[in-house]
């Protein structure tokens, strides 16, 4: 009879100090502490991409793109970032929030199916203008 086998646990907080440099570099925390979070997001964002961009009948949703999926606050719900062009007024970012908030079946439908999850997560959504979104150097 074999055991099965466990990852060893991380030090506790006690157990590190400075002084003891090989436990002190340790990562306290989980290798990959919201692994499945982090992964639902990705493909949240993969499927939203592609339904955003073929929403042709949204005259608001033309030139937007979907920046970012976020837990909100965990993964049953999930915060939608979309990015508008620069020059979007605040009219704009308002109808484009409606036009979300009409289509979010839809949206949710294509989520579902690009997940593989029991249930398929909630949608909000967060519309801004691409000045408002810090771009990585």
């Amino acid at each position: 009879m074999s055991k099965s086998w466990r990852r060893p646990a991380p030090p506790r907080a006690v157990d590190v100090s400075q002084d003891n440099e090989e436990r002190f570099f340790f990562d306290l925390e989980s290798v990959r502490p919201d692994f499945r979070a982090r992964s639902l997001c990705r493909q949240a964002l993969e499927a939203l991409s592609l339904a955003v961009s073929d929403l042709a009948g949204e005259p608001h949703l033309q030139q937007a793109w979907v920046a970012a999926v976020d837990p909100d606050p965990g993964p049953a719900r999930l915060l939608v970032t979309v990015v508008l062009p620069r020059d979007a007024r605040p009219e704009d970012l308002e109808a484009a929030l409606g036009a979300l908030r009409r289509v979010a079946p839809y949206l949710r439908a294509e989520v579902a199916q690009a997940i593989h999850r029991k249930r398929a997560p909630e949608l909000a959504f967060r519309v801004v203008a691409d000045s408002e979104v810090p771009h990585g150097a």
